[in-house]
C-alpha cells in the first residue's frame, strides 16, 4: 500500500506538468489574439503579453529559454502553450524545472476515466481542467492533494468505499496546491444522488463536486482488500425497517448519558448536530485506524447528511467502544443499533469522513500555515491598534503639555507685565515725591524772594532776585513773553498753574531751568516748561504755517502712529501723500492728512478783562483772544443749541436762584451742552436750558462720561462701582458697534453705488478698492443684531449679564477681515493714484462728501481705514469689560475666550498683511530684476528648497568698498542677491524700491550667495566710523559698506540670523536621518543595497539634462546619495545598509529627485521592493543586480544590487 502511495505521488509529479485540452484551447485563443504571422508570434509580442503576469523579467527570460525548444527567437502554438503553462505553475509557487519535462512536449491527454484507468486504482478520480487566465493565476485557491492511507493489514473483509459529493472544511484557508489544473472533481457513485452532499460548517454557500462522467460501477475509488463485500455494498439493510423504541436500542443507557453529555459539550453553537471537524478530534482520540474510523462514520451517519445528530454521535462512540474492545465492526448497521429517532432508509456508504481523513501531511501543513498567518495578521492588527492608541495618547499628552506650557508662559508674561507696571508705578510715585519735595523747596525760596506774593513783607538776599516788570492793565506791551499749552497738566499744590490742552495762552512772568512762572485767566503759578511749544511777544503770536487742527479723533494701535482727539493742534513736519508726519508736544508719528486742516492765519492777542464767575469773587486777568468772539451791536445773546456733550443724572433736588439757572429734581436726566466752567455747566432738561451746579449731578457712567446706558438713578445706586463700570464698557461696545455698522453701510450708499453706476472705475478696480466690503457688513450686522437681542432680552435700560459668549461666537466668523486688511495697501495705492491722475474723479468724490452731511467731511480713504481700526479695538473693549468683571461672574470665562479670539484675529490680520506685503515685494523683484545664468528661471514668490515659502528679510543700498559702486541688495531667507542699476535712483520718490511707479531695471551683480555657505564678519576695529562689513562665500570675500553704522548693524544681524537658521534647519534634517540609521536595532537581519546607476531619467533643466540624486528609505531609516550634475544616466555606486525588523512588512523605497537650489527638489520617479520578494528571489538566484522601473514618470530605471542577510535565531 505504501508503494501505492509512492506511485500516486510520482503520478502527481508527472501530471502536474501535463497540459490539458481545456488549457490548450485557452492558450490557442490567447495565441490567436496576438495576431501571429505565419503561425508564429515574435519575441516582442510575447514579451509584452508575458509581462502582464507580474513575474520579474529574469523569470520570464528563464521560461522563454525552456519553452523556445528550437531557439529560433519566436514561438509557435505548442511553445506558447508550454510557456503559458510554466507561467501558471510559477505563479502557483512551483519552481521551474531545469529542463523541459517530456510530458509537456506531448499532445494534451483526455480527462475521461477510460483514458486514465489508473485513476480509480490510485484514488484520484478525474481532474477536468479549469481555465485560468493570467490575470487570475495568482489568486487561485489551493486544493490539497488527497493521499490514500495504507490499508490495515488485519482487516480482511471491508466493503469498498464509494466516493460521495462533499465539501472540504477549511478549504478557503489553504494555499496553492500542487494540482496541475483547476479544481478537482471527486468521483461519485451513480447509486448516490448528487444532492446528498451538504456543506460543512464554515461555508456560506454549498461547495459540491460534480461527478465524473464515464465512471463505471466497477471502477471503485479504493479497493480495501475485501472479497466478499461487493454484493452487500449495493443493498440497503434498513430501508424498510420499522421504528423501534428507545428500550430496543442496543446502546446501553450509561453510554447514552455519557456520550449525550459529550455531544452537548462539543455542540457549542447548540445547533443539534456536529460537523466533521467537530467530531474529528473525538474520534481520533480513540487511536483507531483511519479505516475503522471511516467505517464507524459510515455506519453512524444513518441519514447520510455528512453530520451527526445526538443519537448518531452516541452510536458512533458506541461503535468506537466496540472496536476498542476487539469486537468486529458490522458491515451494515444492525436493526438494534439504528437510533429510534431515525427511521429513514440508509444509503450504503458515505465517504465524507473517509475523504476527510485522507488528507496528506502537506494539506495539514498548509492548513496550519494559513491558520498561523491569520493569527499573525490578527496579532499584527491588534499591535497596530495598540500602537495607534499609544501614539494618539502621546500626541494628546504632548498637546496638553504644549497648551500647559503656553498657558504658563502667558501667565508668567502677565505676572511680569504686572510687576513691571507696579515697578513703574513705584518709580513714578518716587519721582512725584521728589518733584513735590523740590517744588516745596522752590516754594520756600519763593516765599523768601517774592515777599509781596502773599501780602507779607520781609528781607531777602539780593542775589536771589532780579527786576521783574509788572504787566499793565491798559497796555499789553509790558508782557515780555507768551506761551501756548500743548498738553494738559494738573498742579499738585496751590502754587502750581493747571493747564488744559487745546491752545491755552499763558502770560510768562519768569523762566527757570525746568519751571516757568505764568499767569492764566488771572491766576498765577508755576508750570513745567515742557507743556508749552512756542514763545512770542505780547502783541502778536502768528502761528506757524506747519500747524494744523484735528478735525476728527484718530486712534491707532500701530507703533509709530500719532493719535489725537478732535481740536488738537498738530505740528506737521513732513507731508508726503495721504500720510503726514507731525508732533504734539513730545509725541511724534504719522497720521492721515485728511484728519486735519490748516490753522486759519489770524493774529492772536492777549486781552485783559474782568470776569465774575458764578459762586466766586470777581477775577481779573489776561486770556488769549482766540478763546472769545466779540459781539456786534445787533448780536443776540441766544444762539442755536449746541449738540450735547454728555448726559448726567441729578443727585439732589435743586431750585434755581437766578433766572439763568436750571431747576431739576433728583434722578432727572440732563443733557450737558457746555462744560467750560468747572463749577457751573450749561444743560438742557426737557427743553429748558440753563446753568446747573456740577456738585449736584453725577455722570451716568463713571468710567466713560461720553456714554450713558441707564437713566434710572435708583438702579445705578443698587450697583457696585465695579458693575457700573462694566455696564458702561458694555454700552460703549454696543454703541460703537452701531456707529461702525452705520459707517460701513454709508460707504455702500455714498461711495460704492455712485462710483459703480458712473462707470468711472472698472469692475476689477472696484474690487481692488472695496475688496469684500459686503462680507464685512454681514459679519458685523450679525454681531450687532445679537448684541441688540441680548440687550432687549434683559431690558432696555437694565444691565447686561452675559456678553462674552456672543463675542466669542461671532468673532470666530470674522475671517473676511483677514482678506480685506491684507489688500488694504493696494486699495489705498489705487485710490491715491486715481485721485492724483484723474481730476474729475477727485472732484466726483468731493461732491459726494460735500452733499452728504453724514460723511462729516471725511474722504473715502478715511472710511477704508475703519475696518482695520475696528478689528484692533475689539481686544481693548473686551479687556476693559473683563477687568471689571468679578472672578466668580458667569461671564468671566466666556470673556476670556472672546479676548483670546479677538487677539488671535488681530494676529491673523497682521500676519496676512505681512504676507501680502512680502508677496507684493517678491512680485516687484520678479518684474524689476533681470535674472541670468543659473537663476534665469527663478521664481521669487515660491517655495524654497527646505525653508518653506520664500521671504524677503531685508533690502537696501550697499556700496563696494574699493570702487564705491552702488549695489542694491535683497536678503531672502535662503540666499543674498546683489544687483546693480544702469542709472542711479534714490530710496525715495516715484523710483524708489518697491514703488509701483518705478520703471527701473536691476541686473544681477553676482551669483546668489546661499546663506548656508555664507559667513558675515565685522571689521577688525568695530569702533571705527567706517560702516564696513565682510561677507565670505566659499573662497571669496565681499567687502561692503553701508550709509550709516546703524544700517551696518542691521545688515550684519539679519544676514547672521538667516544664515544660522538655514544651517540649523539642514543640521536637524541630517541628525534626524543619522539617528534613524544609527539606532541599534534588534531586528532579524540586514539588507545591503548598492545603487549603481540610473538610465533614461526625465529631463528637468532647459538644456535637456538633470542633476539627479536618489533617496533610499525603509521606515524611518533614510540614506541620500550625492547629486550628479547635467546627466540623464547618473552613475552613483552608492552603498548603504538597512536593518530588517519584519520580513513581511518592511519595504525598500527608492526615489529619484532633481536637485534644485532655489525650489523644492523635482520628482523623477519612485520604485518599491518588499523585503519578502527580495528573500524569495535570493533563495533561487542569490545576490544579483536588478533592474527596477521607476513609476509615476514616463521614463527611467534604476540598477541596484540587493543582498539580504538574516541573523541566526538565538537559542
Amino acid at each position: 500500500m505504501f508503494h501505492c502511495v509512492f506511485n500516486i505521488e510520482l503520478f502527481f509529479s508527472i501530471c502536474v506538468w501535463a497540459i490539458t485540452p481545456e488549457e490548450r484551447g485557452k492558450h490557442d485563443k490567447q495565441f490567436d489574439s496576438l495576431t501571429p504571422v505565419l503561425g508564429y508570434v515574435s519575441g516582442e509580442q510575447a514579451r509584452k503579453f508575458f509581462l502582464q503576469s507580474g513575474l520579474p523579467p529574469s523569470v520570464l527570460a528563464e521560461i522563454w529559454n525552456l519553452a523556445d525548444m528550437d531557439s529560433d527567437g519566436k514561438m509557435d502554438r505548442l511553445e506558447f502553450s508550454i510557456a503559458m503553462k510554466l507561467i501558471k505553475l510559477k505563479l502557483q509557487g512551483r519552481n521551474l524545472p531545469s529542463s523541459l519535462p517530456v510530458i509537456m512536449k506531448q499532445s494534451p491527454v483526455s480527462n475521461s476515466a477510460s483514458t486514465i484507468p489508473s485513476s480509480a486504482r490510485f484514488g484520484m478520480g478525474s481532474m477536468p481542467n479549469l481555465s485560468v487566465g493570467l490575470s487570475s493565476m495568482s489568486a487561485m485557491s489551493a486544493m490539497p492533494i488527497l493521499t490514500p492511507i495504507p490499508v490495515n493489514p488485519h482487516m480482511h473483509s471491508v466493503q469498498p468505499l464509494v466516493p460521495m459529493p462533499m465539501t472540504l472544511p477549511l478549504i478557503t484557508s489553504l494555499g496553492n496546491s500542487g494540482l496541475p489544473n483547476g479544481n478537482v472533481n471527486l468521483l461519485t457513485s451513480p447509486l448516490v444522488p448528487n444532492n446528498a452532499a451538504l456543506p460543512l460548517s464554515g461555508f456560506s454557500s454549498p461547495m459540491t463536486f460534480s461527478p465524473s462522467t464515464g465512471m463505471s460501477k466497477a471502477n471503485s475509488l479504493l479497493d480495501l482488500g475485501s472479497s466478499s463485500s461487493n454484493s452487500s455494498s449495493t443493498t440497503s439493510l434498513a430501508s424498510n425497517s420499522p421504528k423501534t423504541g428507545a428500550s430496543d436500542w442496543a446502546v446501553p443507557q450509561a453510554s447514552r448519558l455519557k456520550y449525550r453529555q459529550q455531544f452537548n459539550t462539543l455542540d457549542k453553537l447548540m445547533s443539534g448536530y456536529l460537523s466533521g471537524p467537530q467530531v474529528r478530534n473525538a474520534l481520533i482520540a480513540s487511536n483507531l485506524t483511519h479505516t475503522q474510523l471511516a467505517t464507524i462514520w459510515n455506519l453512524a451517519d444513518v441519514d447520510k447528511d455528512g453530520q451527526l445528530q445526538g443519537d448518531e454521535f452516541i452510536l458512533a462512540m458506541h461503535l468506537v467502544d466496540m472496536a476498542k474492545t476487539g469486537r468486529p465492526l458490522p458491515l451494515t448497521l444492525p436493526q438494534d443499533l439504528v437510533p429510534p429517532s431515525l427511521s429513514v432508509s440508509l444509503p450504503l456508504f458515505h465517504s465524507s469522513l473517509f475523504l476527510f481523513f485522507l488528507v496528506s501531511f502537506e494539506d495539514k501543513l498548509k492548513e496550519n500555515f494559513a491558520r498561523g498567518s491569520a493569527e499573525l495578521e490578527k496579532r499584527r492588527l491588534a499591535l497596530e491598534e495598540l500602537q495607534r492608541k499609544e501614539r494618539e495618547r502621546r500626541e494628546k499628552e504632548e498637546r496638553e503639555a504644549h497648551e500647559r506650557r503656553e498657558r504658563e508662559a502667558r501667565e508668567q508674561e502677565n505676572r511680569r507685565r504686572l510687576e513691571e507696571e507696579r515697578r513703574l508705578e513705584r518709580q513714578r510715585e518716587m519721582e512725584r515725591q521728589r518733584e513735590e519735595e523740590r517744588m516745596r523747596e522752590l516754594e520756600r525760596k519763593e516765599v523768601k524772594s517774592h515777599i509781596r506774593y502773599r501780602g507779607n513783607r520781609g528781607w531777602f538776599p539780593q542775589s536771589y532776585a532780579e527786576k521783574y516788570p509788572t504787566p499793565s492793565t491798559t497796555e499789553t506791551s509790558s508782557v515780555p513773553l507768551l506761551a501756548r499749552a500743548v498738553s494738559s497738566w494738573s498742579g499738585t499744590s496751590e502754587t502750581h498753574l493747571s493747564l488744559s490742552s487745546g491752545g491755552d495762552v499763558i502770560n510768562v512772568l519768569q523762566q527757570r531751568e525746568e519751571w516757568w512762572l505764568g499767569q492764566l485767566n488771572g491766576t498765577q503759578g508755576w508750570f513745567p516748561k515742557g507743556c508749552r511749544i512756542c514763545g512770542t511777544d505780547l502783541h502778536t503770536c502768528t502761528l506757524s504755517s506747519t500747524e494744523y487742527v484735528a478735525l476728527y479723533t484718530y486712534e491707532s494701535p500701530e507703533v509709530g502712529d500719532l493719535t489725537f482727539v478732535e481740536g488738537d493742534v498738530v505740528m506737521v513736519t513732513e507731508r508726503e501723500g495721504e500720510w503726514w508726519r507731525g508732533c504734539i508736544g513730545d509725541q511724534t508719528g504719522v497720521f492721515p492728512s485728511n484728519y486735519v486742516r490748516p490753522v486759519e492765519p489770524e493774529v492772536s492777542q492777549v486781552v485783559f478783562i474782568s470776569l465774575k464767575a458764578r459762586g466766586k469773587k470777581r477775577q481779573r486777568g489776561w486770556f488769549h483772544s482766540s478763546h472769545v468772539k466779540l459781539l456786534g451791536p445787533s448780536s443776540s445773546k441766544s444762539s442755536p443749541s449746541p449738540l450735547p456733550v454728555c448726559q448726567v443724572i441729578a443727585m439732589y433736588d435743586y431750585t434755581a436762584a437766578n433766572r439763568d439757572e436750571l431747576s431739576f429734581s433728583k434722578g432727572q436726566l440732563i443733557s450737558i451742552l457746555d462744560k467750560t466752567n468747572p463749577d457751573w455747566w450749561k444743560g438742557d432738561a426737557n427743553g429748558v436750558i440753563g446753568l446747573l451746579p456740577t456738585n449736584y449731578v453725577k455722570m451716568t457712567t463713571e468710567s466713560d462720561p461720553s456714554q450713558q446706558w441707564c437713566a434710572d438713578l435708583m438702579t445705578l445706586d443698587t450697583m457696585t462701582p465695579q458693575e457700573r463700570k462694566r455696564q458702561g464698557y458694555i454700552h460703549e461696545l454696543i454703541q460703537t458697534e452701531e456707529t461702525y455698522v452705520e459707517d460701513l453701510e454709508l460707504v455702500l450708499e455714498v461711495f460704492h453705488k455712485p462710483m459703480s453706476e458712473s462707470g468711472r472705475l472698472t469692475e476689477a478696480e472696484m474690487g481692488v478698492i472695496f475688496v469684500n466690503w459686503r462680507e464685512l457688513i454681514m459679519c458685523n450686522t450679525k454681531l450687532l443684531k445679537a448684541l441688540r437681542v441680548r440687550k432687549k432680552t434683559g431690558g432696555e435700560n437694565m444691565p447686561v449679564q452675559l456678553i462674552g459668549d456672543l463675542l466669542a461666537s461671532e468673532l470666530a466668523h470674522m475671517q473676511p477681515y483677514i482678506r480685506f486688511c491684507s489688500c488694504q495697501l493696494n486699495a489705498a495705492a489705487l485710490l491715491q493714484s486715481k485721485t492724483h491722475n484723474q481730476p474729475d474723479f477727485k472732484d466726483f468724490l468731493k461732491v459726494r462728501i460735500a452733499t452728504n452731511y453724514r460723511c462729516k467731511g471725511m474722504p473715502l480713504s478715511s472710511f477704508l481705514l475703519k475696518p482695520m481700526q475696528r478689528i484692533t479695538r475689539y481686544p481693548l473693549l473686551i479687556k476693559n469689560i473683563l477687568e471689571h468683571t468679578p472672578d466668580g461672574h458667569a461671564d468671566r470665562s466666556p470673556l476670556r475666550e472672546a479676548l483670546e479670539r479677538a487677539e488671535e484675529l488681530c494676529s491673523q490680520v497682521n500676519e496676512g498683511v505681512r504676507e501680502k506685503e512680502n508677496s507684493d515685494r517678491l512680485e516687484w523683484i520678479q518684474s524689476h530684476v533681470q535674472c541670468e545664468g543659473p537663476i534665469e528661471h527663478l521664481v521669487f514668490n515660491s517655495l524654497t528648497n527646505c525653508l518653506g515659502p520664500r521671504k524677503l528679510l531685508h533690502s537696501g543700498r550697499l556700496y563696494k568698498t574699493k570702487s564705491s559702486r552702488e549695489l542694491w541688495a535683497f536678503l531672502f531667507n535662503d540666499f543674498l542677491l546683489l544687483t546693480h542699476s544702469a542709472k542711479p535712483f534714490s530710496s525715495s520718490g516715484p523710483d524708489r524700491l518697491f514703488s509701483l511707479k518705478a520703471n527701473i531695471q536691476l541686473k544681477m551683480y553676482k551669483t546668489p550667495l546661499f546663506l548656508n555657505e555664507v559667513l558675515v564678519k565685522m571689521p577688525p576695529d568695530p569702533s571705527s566710523d567706517e560702516p564696513l562689513f565682510h561677507v565670505s562665500h566659499i573662497d571669496r570675500v565681499y567687502t561692503l559698506k553701508t550709509e550709516t553704522l546703524n544700517e551696518r548693524t542691521t545688515w550684519v544681524q539679519k544676514i547672521k540670523g538667516a544664515s544660522e537658521h538655514f544651517i540649523e534647519t539642514e543640521k536637524k534634517k541630517r541628525e534626524k536621518a543619522y539617528q534613524a540609521r544609527s539606532l541599534k536595532s534588534s531586528g532579524i537581519g540586514r539588507l545591503l543595497v548598492t545603487v549603481t546607476e540610473a538610465q533614461e531619467l526625465k529631463a528637468c533643466k532647459p538644456n535637456g539634462k538633470s542633476n539627479p540624486y536618489c533617496e533610499l528609505t525603509m521606515g524611518a531609516q533614510c540614506y541620500t546619495s550625492r547629486p550628479v550634475s547635467d546627466t540623464l544616466n547618473p552613475k552613483w555606486n552608492f552603498n548603504c545598509q538597512f536593518f530588517i525588523k519584519d520580513l513581511y512588512q518592511d519595504v525598500l523605497c527608492i526615489t529619484v529627485f532633481e536637485k534644485d537650489q532655489f525650489s523644492p527638489d523635482d520628482f523623477l520617479g519612485r520604485t518599491e521592493v518588499p523585503v519578502a520578494t527580495i528573500k524569495k528571489e535570493m533563495e533561487s538566484k542569490g545576490a544579483a543586480n536588478r533592474r527596477l522601473l521607476l513609476h509615476e514618470v514616463p521614463t527611467g530605471e534604476v540598477w541596484v544590487k540587493l543582498d539580504l542577510q538574516l541573523y541566526e535565531p538565538t537559542k
